[in-house]
């Protein structure tokens, strides 16, 4: 596909998107499942950085959502600052302890970095759940304030939409640069072979460091997301099963492309509420079509339409 061709589309799925709200605005079921879906949309968008990227599987995300949801709720109820301002800081933060974790995966891999990064995301959520006198412990934080720019308020879920759809184009356009960046070559290339990144002139420290603390980042606004959109969060949220959810989401979007996050989170946010009707048949069902997408699309989603357009222009 050409480049023109690359931005068309680009621009129709835009479009769409900023159209689609508009069918469901008297719902507030779908509103919510499209805002849910967006707000995993970016979430996985800063795994994507960790998995895609650098290749190494993490199942820690939920860290990161936890810190971007109760320092942004802390900041915007306990001290009165800006919704925005609160956002920016918890991602800040955020980034701060995705570096702290990075520097194990500089000279750690594999199943090791697994243990590091779930044992990251489990130490978390128990200090969430014993700082009472800031966290408030099992019974959360409640009656978060929805967001607010000047006259404006987000209090709606339908113009909860358009914000959560601004970070989402965010959040791709940062990848997208990234991806086309001589860093980005340097990050991919350390994907694929670290001792020949080394010896091209790849500082593997800093690429790695920098790549922890972009998904760290966006992992956090995620979580500022998801807590000013709630109202409430509590630690039982920010388990390792949400990791675990977004990992998969990743991989059956498609893992180092640009569009896997949006396809896997949304599939699979709509997939779950498709299959309640089910019941105690639910997970059953639901993790057996996971198993068969990772079988028969190992590449994911996105991995599958490419392969189908190069077969159809007699490629490889």
């Amino acid at each position: 596909m050409t480049l023109v061709k690359k931005w068309i589309l680009l621009g129709l799925v835009l479009a769409v998107a900023v159209v689609l709200p508009i069918f469901f605005k008297n719902s507030r079921y779908s509103m919510n499942i499209l805002n849910l879906a967006g707000v995993f949309i970016i979430l996985t968008y800063s795994l994507n950085f960790i998995h895609g990227y650098l290749g190494l599987i993490s199942i820690g995300q939920a860290g990161f959502f936890a810190i971007g949801a109760y320092i942004t709720a802390g900041l915007t109820m306990a001290v009165g600052l800006n919704y925005f301002l609160s956002l920016f800081l918890a991602g800040v933060a955020s980034s701060i302890a995705g570096v702290l974790m990075g520097f194990p995966a500089t000279r750690i891999k594999g199943h090791y970095f697994v243990l590091i990064s779930l044992g990251f995301g489990e130490i978390v959520r128990l200090i969430i759940l014993n700082w009472k006198e800031v966290t408030h412990g099992t019974n959360g934080v409640n009656n978060i304030p929805p967001p607010s720019l000047g006259p404006w308020s987000f209090g709606s879920r339908f113009s909860y939409y358009y914000l959560v759809l601004f970070f989402i184009i965010v959040a791709l356009l940062v990848t997208h640069s990234l991806r086309h960046s001589k860093y980005g070559r340097s990050m991919l290339a350390l994907k694929v072979g670290e001792l020949a990144a080394i010896v091209m002139g790849v500082n593997p420290l800093t690429t790695k460091l920098v790549n922890f603390g972009l998904s760290a980042f966006f992992g956090g606004l995620a979580g500022g997301l998801y807590a000013s959109y709630i109202g409430s969060i509590s630690p039982e949220a920010f388990g390792v099963n949400l990791s675990v959810d977004v990992l998969i989401m990743l991989l059956v979007g498609g893992s180092g492309t640009l569009a896997g996050p949006i396809v896997g989170a949304a599939f699979l946010v709509v997939l779950k509420e498709w299959l309640r009707f089910l019941r105690e048949y639910y997970l059953i069902i639901y993790g057996a079509g996971i198993v068969a997408v990772m079988v028969f699309m190992p590449y994911g989603i996105i991995g599958l339409v490419r392969r189908v357009a190069a077969r159809e222009r007699g490629g490889p």
